[in-house]
């Protein structure tokens, strides 16, 4: 006969015994036994799962757990990471010593670009940056030390088409950070201090502290307009001994202000200063990368030569590979510009991570001399050369009233065999060149010729773009229309300027005016004495820049009858 229903899987039919022997009256209690620990299974499993999505791991031992919190990712970041809350079972961090964070990643990455770990402020309901994340050699992991254990906390990826935005301010500039650069820079450097004979380091940390998305790192710099700056670094580098001491004493600088790294700008060393220098980076390096800090490195160009591409006092395959940016400094001759960066960049890329290279562009103009001399001009020192103006009278020294006479554009006057303000093709720039000294060329940085050096960042896969000065002063160029496209979109806009914005425009106050397009207006004065003005308006294809001259027209002599002023033509 079939028994009706099925048999429980732990309990056989029958009377002759149990697996384990037992007689057939303790079947019943074994199977209460079995049924509680089962039931006592899922709710140990229901309690760990709950505990899970509570964000409470209690087999956690670190500084840091994980946690489920469900936390939004701002716009423009990637998290890489999980969310991590402080372990209320650890001690507080000790006032003298930081505590180290190491956090797995989601996924392996060899990307270590904008990567830093942020805090959760719960009154803001915002995300903020506490230090850099430095990637560990095999892609898995990232790690930092902070002074204070914040409560919440991941690590997120800047997302930035262009890669790293790099801003170079003055010491206690920070507040003038030019409005399109809010929210887009990376990497902060304010010139705050020099290095001092001694091989200590002179000068005071920025006083206002900065606020933003982006890892601040105060710069050491030195370089040949400080006639002394550069005996004193070749005397630090001379010794092993005086390197050592320079390295401690910039450790002890980053340590006391408590900084998340620093960077280096030691322009203009001789040749013979290359291994030296070399050595001293790589020293600092390894002992600030110890320490979860991040170096980097301000460097001048290249020399393209005839046949070569000669690098002088940098040995920039060493210092590729201690330092973890190396922001090339702009290369200011214009009329090699575009013959000569291809050739560098394709050097240097041979020698460097692409992705560590970091090509600088500025809002300064470039006065260039006979001998080869370049001089930086801000935009407005270079405009008021361009509107000088002159009165040409003629034969009769005294301006007289219904009479003909010339106002020259001095610099700008094309009937003078003098360029006027035109488009270069072959620069990629806004130019003028005018006679001093044998004649001199001005180079304009804007809009449009930044854009032609920024389509050489995605060319050469470099690691992103910094500005020589971020600042908003008005008396710069201002090349941030071109730089926030970049930034957001990681291709260059490569335009150029209207020529009929380039041509000079001129009013006078009264009387008759005409011509004027190459640089000289013919201006018939009022019948009146008086003092009038005349004005000149030029334009670098983005701004428009005016100076203006009183003119005191006297009287025509009364003897014998007053002319009439002949038309102008």
């Amino acid at each position: 006969m079939n028994r009706r229903g099925g048999q429980l899987p732990w309990g056989a039919g029958g009377s002759s015994g149990s697996l384990y022997g037992r007689a057939s009256r303790n079947r019943g209690y074994g199977r209460l036994v079995l049924l509680g620990a089962i039931l006592l299974g899922v709710v140990l499993l229901v309690w760990f799962v709950i505990s899970k999505a509570c964000g409470e791991d209690k087999s956690c031992d670190d500084f840091y757990c994980p946690s489920s919190q469900s936390i939004a990712t701002p716009d423009g970041y990637e998290r890489v990471t999980s969310v991590y809350t402080l372990n209320a079972n650890k001690s507080a961090v000790p006032p003298d010593r930081g505590v180290q964070v190491l956090l797995p990643l989601t996924k392996g990455t060899s990307d270590a670009r904008n990567l830093s770990f942020y805090r959760y402020v719960a009154e803001t309901k915002s995300w903020e940056p506490v230090a850099p994340a430095t990637l560990d050699g095999q892609g898995k992991q990232v790690s930092a030390t902070f002074p204070t254990a914040p409560a919440v906390l991941t690590v997120l990826r800047r997302l930035s088409p262009a890669g790293e935005v790099v801003a170079f301010l003055g010491h206690n500039d920070i507040a003038r950070l030019h409005p399109d650069a809010v929210g887009r820079i990376t990497v902060l450097h304010t010139r705050d201090f020099k290095p001092a004979a001694d091989g200590g380091v002179t000068g005071e940390l920025s006083t206002v502290r900065p606020e933003g998305n982006y890892a601040w790192y105060p710069l050491l710099s030195a370089d040949a307009s400080d006639k002394e700056a550069i005996p004193i670094v070749t005397g630090i580098l001379s010794s092993a001994a005086s390197r050592s001491n320079h390295v401690q004493r910039i450790l002890k600088l980053v340590a006391d202000a408590k900084l998340s790294g620093v960077g280096v700008a030691y322009m203009d060393l001789p040749a013979d200063q290359r291994t030296s220098f070399s050595l001293f980076v790589a020293e600092l390096a390894q002992a600030l990368h110890g320490q979860d800090k991040k170096l980097t490195l301000a460097l001048p160009p290249p020399l393209k030569t005839k046949d070569r591409v000669d690098d002088q006092g940098y040995d920039w395959a060493e210092l590729g590979k201690a330092a973890d940016l190396l922001e090339i400094w702009p290369m200011r001759d214009q009329s090699t510009y575009r013959r000569d960066a291809p050739d560098v960049l394709q050097y240097l890329t041979s020698l460097v991570r692409p992705e560590k290279l970091v090509l600088t562009v500025t809002p300064y103009a470039t006065e260039k001399t006979p001998d080869g001399g370049l001089r930086p001009l801000t935009i407005s020192e270079a405009m008021t050369i361009a509107t000088k103006l002159s009165i040409r009278t003629g034969s009769d020294p005294k301006l007289s009233t219904s009479s003909n006479v010339e106002v020259a554009a001095t610099n700008v006057d094309r009937t003078q065999n003098r360029s006027g303000i035109t488009w270069q093709a072959e620069t990629a720039c806004v130019a003028f060149s005018y006679e001093l000294n044998g004649g001199r060329t001005v180079w304009l940085e804007n809009f449009f010729s930044v854009g032609f050096k920024l389509e050489l960042i995605p060319r050469y896969r470099l690691g992103g773009v910094a500005v020589e000065d971020a600042s908003g002063n008005v008396f710069l160029g201002n090349i941030w229309t071109a730089l926030v496209p970049f930034i957001t979109s990681g291709q260059p806009l490569l335009l150029q300027p209207n020529q009929v914005d380039l041509k000079p425009q001129w009013k006078v106050s009264a009387g008759a005016k005409e011509g004027g397009d190459r640089g000289v207006l013919k201006w018939a004065t009022p019948p009146e004495p008086g003092t009038y003005t005349v004005t000149l308006t030029v334009s670098d294809g983005v701004a428009l820049f005016e100076n203006e001259i009183p003119v005191n027209v006297q009287a025509r002599a009364t003897s014998g009858a007053t002319p009439t002023p002949s038309p102008v033509g």
